[in-house]
């Protein structure tokens, strides 16, 4: 996976191996946010990558972490129990979103109950919006 923000890195772009989920993290600064957009799918397997991407973005102490699913086609338990990990590991102080607009993802997420937890975004543009603007941080809870 190429990145098209030169600022980017790449924190896992793993090929397919047998028994293996493709999955890449790719993870950019944007303002005093981190930005973590995942590609394939998250399950048993990828889910520890994920949460060393999350580890790696919130070592810089950033002030919110949006995690975006937009090209995530297969969300598992072991994903979103990683995503609620990344949820607690930045709160009370920090905030956190999550982009999530198609099935693969706002589904699970919403049978779960978590969108009761966190806040999902349908995309990064209203995330990061939120995120940044005054306008958009009233009555956005931290975390």
């Amino acid at each position: 996976m190429q990145a098209d923000n030169p600022e980017a890195v790449i924190v896992d772009d793993s090929g397919v191996s047998a028994g293996r989920a493709l999955m890449s993290v790719v993870s950019v600064a944007h303002e005093e946010l981190v930005i973590l957009t995942v590609e394939g799918s998250i399950d048993v397997l990828t889910a520890p990558q994920l949460s060393e991407a999350v580890s790696q973005a919130l070592s810089g102490r950033p002030r919110g972490l949006i995690i975006d699913l937009t090209s995530t086609e297969f969300l598992a338990s072991a994903g979103m129990a990683a995503l609620v990990a990344a949820h607690e590991a930045i709160a009370p102080n920090g905030l956190f979103g999550v982009v999530a607009a198609g099935p693969a993802t706002t589904r699970p997420l919403t049978i779960m109950g978590l969108d009761q937890t966190m806040i999902l975004y349908p995309t990064l543009t209203a995330a990061v919006t939120a995120m940044t603007c005054p306008e958009g941080m009233v009555d956005r809870p931290a975390g």
